[in-house]
This record gives C-alpha cells, sequence and structure tokens, in this order.
C-alpha cells in the first residue's frame, strides 16, 4: 500500500518549530499533521482500489507513521515499517 506522505513534511519541522513557544507544542503540530496526510493518503488509495479498509486499520497505521517517524526521523523507513506491520495485521 501506497501512503502518499509528503515528502516536505520533513522540512516541515522547522517552520512547525519556529512558529511555537516550545519544542513539545511543535512536535505535536507535526504529529498530528503527519496523521492528517497519512490518513487522507490511505483513504484516497483505498477509494481507488474501491475498497474499504478494515475497521481501526487506517488509524492504527497512521500513529504506527506518526510514532515510527518520531523515532527513526525517516519517513520512508516509517512507512516501510508500518505498511508491513498493516499488511500482517500486526
Amino acid at each position: 500500500m501506497r501512503f502518499a506522505l509528503v515528502c516536505s513534511l520533513a522540512g516541515a519541522a522547522t517552520a512547525v518549530t519556529a512558529g511555537f513557544g516550545s519544542a513539545a507544542q511543535a512536535q505535536s503540530m507535526m504529529d498530528q499533521m503527519i496523521f492528517s496526510k497519512c490518513s487522507a493518503a490511505m483513504n484516497a488509495d483505498f477509494q481507488k482500489a474501491a475498497k474499504t479498509p478494515p475497521d481501526g486499520m487506517v488509524q492504527k497505521t497512521c500513529n504506527c507513521v506518526v510514532k515510527k517517524i518520531d523515532e527513526t526521523h525517516n519517513i520512508d523507513l516509517a512507512k516501510q515499517i508500518c505498511t508491513q506491520k498493516a499488511t500482517q495485521g500486526g
């Protein structure tokens, strides 16, 4: 499954950090942006395939993507790990 997370999200972290008073606020906003882009991309992919995602799959997978990006700072690795988990039902 393709997650169309915009690569500009990585660069957006700097812009978000500059607009907030604390790193925690910036990280929270960044996490929300990543989750939003991820869920929109997943829903678009399912719609394009004329399929309905299993209950909770989009939320669980996008939460995984947010967590893994926070941990690894690598969008491609986060997508790879979370796609694998989603397709294995984990």
